[in-house]
């Protein structure tokens, strides 16, 4: 099966392409899911039909829903859920409502990738499209399985020892109900399942990430910094769709130094993003909503190529040997001073930091027992030097 991520700022227009290229799927035979984690759901409005939690099917071939958090954690984390309930009526005397306070933030993340791991195990479907959250959203849905899997490793096993030796005592003095062993093993099966799918997610045969943006300045500032994010972390990024462009009929007289303007953006998407393939839409006369016109924009996109091609494929890292020195080498294009990134070694671990992103990056057998003598940050690569 593969799957397809569509993301980038709010209102560049990633719902719209991530039904576009569904609707074009589906009517060459693929069977296809698209599925919304945007609070703020719009799939239901370029389908022009009525959607829910549950996939529909809309038009032959194509199925859409739209994630309702609440209703995925019910079914994932029960027993934690009735945990943190029973902590907060006996401090709280009931004064809030609880449903409501266990939706902390970041978990409708964690209910999106959980489903996006049923449905590929369920293997109804050719291939699922998801249509993110804007950036920093999609971002932490991404990375959440790697970042909680460090908590599971290093914390769960210390809580759950206290707990053995010290629950009932500490319970007795601060009336907190001690937990079950089933809150922790829920919460191991939990990890355990985002960790599978996070292989998944990094798997470049099956998993591809595409980034939407548009041409003004600011907003492709932001898809380049959404790209760095994406390669610190190793995901494959392998097209970029410049929506929303100005027709040139549409570029004269008082307009006409917006061309100089678009112009200057495309180059620059062209210039950044040489590795990926670029498909471009203009400025529609109407919105691009139902059928008919989703099918126009399909063929407009892909007469010439096939939405399910893997258009380019990126390295996680590479290692340079020289002179007994070894360097660990991972592609950070625009990152604009070495002085935004920090790296330091914790145990078998890379820690490294660029601007608020920080990834914990397991190094390879043949790094372990080495040192950091030094990073520099050269042609769009960060290069760690590890000596004895």
């Amino acid at each position: 099966m593969r799957i397809l991520f569509y993301t980038g700022k709010g209102g560049v227009g990633k719902t719209t392409i991530s039904a576009v290229t569904g609707n074009f799927l589906a009517s060459n035979g693929q069977k296809v899911l698209v599925m919304s984690t945007d609070q703020a759901h719009s799939l239901e409005d370029c389908f022009a039909k009525k959607l829910s939690s549950e996939p529909k099917e809309i038009y032959k071939n194509l199925y859409a829903m739209e994630i309702d958090p609440v209703e995925e954690g019910a079914k994932v984390w029960t027993n934690m859920q009735q945990y943190i309930r029973e902590i907060i009526y006996k401090k709280a005397n009931y004064g809030i409502e609880a449903d409501e306070a266990l939706m902390f933030p970041g978990f409708d993340e964690i209910f999106a990738l959980l489903y996006i791991l049923k449905v590929y195990e369920e293997k109804k479907y050719d291939v699922l499209i998801v249509d993110c959250a804007p950036t920093g959203q999609s971002l932490s849905m991404l990375t959440y399985a790697e970042k909680i899997q460090m908590i599971a490793d290093a914390v769960i096993p210390m809580v759950k020892n206290i707990n053995s030796i010290f629950g009932s005592f500490i319970s007795k003095k601060t009336s907190v109900p001690k937990p079950k062993d089933i809150v922790f093993d829920e919460f191991s099966a939990l990890v355990e399942r985002l960790t599978k799918l996070y292989k998944i997610l990094k798997n470049q045969e099956e998993t591809s990430i595409r980034i939407v943006t548009t041409p003004e300045h600011i907003v492709i500032e932001e898809a380049k910094r959404n790209y760095t994010w994406l390669k610190l972390y190793g995901f494959n990024v392998d097209a970029i769709y410049l929506n929303k462009l100005y027709p040139a009929e549409m570029l004269t007289g008082y307009f006409s130094d917006w061309e100089k303007y678009q112009q200057e953006s495309i180059e620059i998407v062209q210039e950044s993003f040489h590795k990926q393939k670029i498909f471009m839409l203009e400025l529609q006369n109407n919105e691009i909503l139902g059928k008919e016109k989703l099918d126009d924009i399909g063929e407009i996109f892909y007469t010439t190529c096939n939405p399910l091609s893997i258009f380019t494929k990126t390295e996680d890292f590479f290692i340079e040997d020289k002179n007994g020195t070894r360097t660990l080498c991972i592609e950070l294009p625009f990152v604009k001073d070495r002085d935004e990134i920090s790296v330091f070694k914790d145990g078998n671990d890379i820690v490294i930091s660029w601007l608020n992103e920080t990834r914990r990056f397991h190094l390879p057998e043949k790094l372990r027992k080495r040192e950091i003598s030094d990073y520099i940050y050269e042609d769009g690569y960060l290069k760690i030097k590890m000596d004895y």
